[in-house]
């Protein structure tokens, strides 16, 4: 039997949340970008909760509103409406792997 060194180490999953903005001019989409949170979620529910807070606050300071597109949870509508603003949230799963976690952290111990 081998020492829990020797144990290989699954990599673990967490949740990431993802933002697409889309901006459309004149009833066209012209620009997509995505924009990924740079905090890991372990659970699921974290993640979900994380994204209803943040439409919660973009809804509440009167910028945004429910968007009545398919596909996009929050608009912003600018210049009489004919340049808007879509968002959607969506959560990813991200696999990490801890031994690579283990390892950074020992080398950070050792400093």
């Amino acid at each position: 039997m081998g020492s829990g060194a020797d144990v290989i180490k699954a990599p673990m999953q967490q949740y990431r949340v993802k933002m697409l903005i889309a901006m459309q001019r004149d009833g066209a989409f012209v620009h997509r970008n995505e924009f990924l949170h740079p905090r890991g979620f372990m659970l699921l529910d974290d993640a979900l909760e994380f994204c209803s807070l943040d439409m919660q606050d973009k809804i509440k300071s009167g910028s945004y509103f429910r968007a009545q597109i398919y596909g996009f949870d929050l608009v912003r509508y600018r210049n009489l409406c004919t340049q808007n603003m879509y968002i959607a949230y969506r959560v990813a799963i991200q696999n990490v792997n801890r031994a690579l976690i283990d390892k950074d952290f020992e080398s950070l111990t050792y400093i």
